[in-house]
């Protein structure tokens, strides 16, 4: 009974991981790497099946590797943040406290997606 319980938690972290890769500012890469945390304690074939996906396994290739992410990787994924962010901005503008939120979201993501840039 446990082993589908793992299932179906990893299977839903998969689908908010995969929610997160067209929605920039809701995380991708922390869901799919509890999916893999989750599957490797039920299904090894779910773990080969996010790791060889080509839409989410970028995502988690890079934590995997020592090599870190790509500067035109990174470079895009903080365009789309930036821009998704800056839409969000311009809806709650109204609202101080959602545009201090959302620009700190950007602020600390940023910084963090910098810090595991890759190495040269």
């Amino acid at each position: 009974m446990g082993k589908y319980l793992y299932i179906a938690a990893a299977s839903f972290c998969v689908a908010m991981g995969f929610i997160g890769i067209f929605l920039p500012v809701f995380p991708t890469t922390p869901w799919l790497l509890l999916a893999i945390f989750l599957y490797m304690r039920s299904s090894r074939s779910g773990v080969k099946m996010i790791l060889r996906n080509k839409y989410m396994g970028p995502y988690v290739h890079s934590y995997f590797s020592r090599n870190g992410i790509p500067a035109h990787q990174l470079k895009r994924i903080l365009l789309t943040l930036w821009l998704t962010l800056a839409v969000g901005i311009a809806i709650f503008r109204g609202s101080i406290i959602v545009v201090c939120i959302l620009a700190s979201v950007g602020i600390g993501v940023s910084a963090h997606l910098y810090c595991r840039r890759e190495k040269k």
